[in-house]
């Protein structure tokens, strides 16, 4: 299959212009600023304060992580040249600082007088490279030193950073995607302006093992490929500032340079913005999103024109391989908006997302494998070499398999195989437990679950416990300001085991008790009863002849009862 990528046709060294003296007006404020050189233009940033990338970690119980890569032009204002040979970046992690180190080769950044270059801790496409990789908890500033020849002093920078804070949907939709079939995908794109793009594909789970190809199929054609023709939609309200969809889509797959120079040569090289394929620049706010490489043709009719206004959730393409373009893939990228001629014009900046979910494909070897799947909440996709994740494009957890809008989910004879996994069912969907009853029958356990709307509670469940680390548990959740709600005591391959749930609540005061004896029981009932207490639930087993209560009483008025055993 081949390997997306994109093919970079500029000249490796960095793009080098003279200056004007308008740009030395407001330079990077700094410490040992020599006089012939300044410092502008520095990005991501706003306001003074630089950006990074933030995303969760590969799972929802991994620390979250972020990137962090920042561009600036440096200007030689003196008579004689000038040579970056090294920059170090430091920040606190805790209590230590770390440094990220980078050297450049004798040749790489010498400033001609007159002139300027950028530069970026960057990277090649799917490499580390120099971005800089962080775990939370995130700095909340960084320190530049840019140490040039021949100057005793390393020019420095100490700005404040924070994560970036617009966030788009993403734009597909689960509907348009099969059995445990998902979108692919990480932050790991080349450097430069796309440092935070993404090019996204599907994979889906055939044969046992994650494949983005269909079955049968070697690859070698556009249509051999999941993410063929996945429709696109718009990420947010917007307006088209540049589009195009009569580029040719790419045939050849082999992602040689040769054959990408003669698709440029042939398909692409002579459009506006022709690299881009097939596309839609929209303004987005304050930000303008490049959807890139879709299918010749598939471009929605009535956005193709300047000026078009689209809703989020609008169906603008189909995922395609046109323009610099080794493979079928969606290519995406945001820029601040600068104008409506000049949709590149802007500066880089992370592209978050507002909904689905993502997990690390490492983490996930097989379908329902893992349910720590982590929700996207104004983050990106999580990325580091070789580790990248599916992501499911919904409002709504992997696992969820029942409408979120319901009362009450209910859930009876589950055995003890598939109890856990009919439990994530519900939970994912915003869902909690409010009854747990086990009960055995010819040697198998069998389970009864009452499910309701959990929007706003914060729960915890446990079951499988012997009496000991009921317990703990009981006494751990206790000092955490949570409540007791149900608890079920029951038999399982003879031993006495004890299912329960708990509410973070202090309104009502309770108290437990489990193991004791039916004697036990009946002689305090009474006397529990006229204090004020009132039986919430009462579980008992029967044990080699033996009966075993459990117990939950609470603290309130809930007029007359009547307690007996049956």
């Amino acid at each position: 299959m081949a390997h997306i990528k994109h093919y970079d046709f500029k000249v490796s060294q960095p793009f080098k212009f003279k200056s004007t003296k308008k740009k030395f007006e407001q330079p990077e404020p700094a410490r040992n600023l020599p006089p012939d050189i300044a410092v502008t233009s520095m990005e991501p940033q706003e306001g003074g304060v630089l950006f990074y990338h933030p995303t969760p970690g590969f799972t929802s119980q991994d620390a979250k992580l972020a990137q962090f890569s920042v561009a600036m032009l440096i200007y030689n204002k003196g008579s004689k040249s000038v040579d970056l040979d090294k920059v170090i970046i430091e920040y606190k992690s805790g209590s230590s600082t770390l440094k990220k180190e980078i050297y450049l080769p004798s040749d790489k950044l010498i400033i001609d007088p007159g002139y300027a270059w950028w530069w970026q801790n960057s990277r090649d496409y799917h490499q580390t490279g120099d971005v800089v990789f962080l775990t939370a908890p995130f700095p909340t500033s960084a320190t530049l030193k840019l140490y040039f020849k021949g100057y005793t002093s390393p020019l420095s920078f100490t700005k404040n950073l924070k994560a970036y804070n617009r966030s788009l949907a993403l734009p597909f939709k689960s509907a348009d995607f099969g059995k445990d079939e998902h979108v692919s995908g990480y932050s790991m794109h080349g450097g430069g302006d796309q440092v935070f793009a993404y090019d996204l594909g599907v994979q889906a789970y055939v044969n046992n093992g994650w494949t983005g190809v269909h079955p049968g199929k070697a690859g070698d054609k556009n249509e051999h490929h999941r993410i063929w023709g996945k429709p696109v939609y718009a990420m947010a309200d917007g307006t088209v500032l540049h589009f195009e969809s009569n580029i040719p889509n790419n045939t050849k797959l082999d992602g040689s340079k040769e054959n990408m120079q003669k698709q440029k040569d042939d398909y692409w090289g002579s459009f506006d913005y022709g690299g881009s394929g097939n596309h839609f620049y929209i303004r987005h706010g304050d930000v303008v999103a490049l959807y890139a490489h879709l299918q010749k043709g598939s471009l929605t009719s009535k956005f193709k024109k300047n000026g078009a206004v689209v809703k989020k959730g609008d169906l603008l393409g189909k995922a395609g391989n046109s323009g610099n373009s080794t493979g079928p893939h969606l290519h995406l990228h945001i820029k601040t908006y600068k104008n409506d001629t000049e949709p590149e014009g802007g500066a880089f900046r992370p592209l978050l997302f507002n909904n689905g979910f993502v997990i690390g494909k490492a983490n996930y070897p097989k379908p329902l494998s893992n349910i720590n799947w982590s929700p996207l909440q104004t983050q990106g996709i999580p990325g580091l070499k070789d580790k990248a994740c599916f992501v499911h494009p919904s409002e709504t957890h992997p696992y969820c398999a029942y409408p979120t809008n319901w009362g009450e989910v209910c859930r009876f004879g589950v055995s003890d195989s598939t109890y856990q996994l009919e439990f994530d069912k519900a939970w994912t969907c915003g869902y909690y437990p409010i009854w747990i009853d086990a009960y055995e029958v010819s040697g198998k356990l069998y389970y009864n679950v009452i499910f309701r709307p959990s929007k706003g509670i914060q729960w915890v469940a446990r079951h499988g416990l012997n009496g000991t680390k009921y317990q703990q548990e009981f006494d751990t959740w206790g000092k955490a300001g949570y409540r007791l709600i149900n608890v079920n005591s029951y038999i399982a391959s003879g031993k006495i085991l004890y299912a329960a749930v708990w509410i973070k609540d202090s309104s009502v005061s309770t108290f437990a008790y489990h193991g004791w004896s039916l004697a036990d029981h009946e002689s305090k009932f009474q006397g529990y009863a006229r204090s004020g207490w009132v039986p919430a639930n009462v579980s008992c087993v029967d044990l080699n002849g033996k009966v075993y209560v459990t117990a939950l009483w609470e603290k309130r008025i809930p007029g007359d009862f009547i307690y007996g055993l049956l």
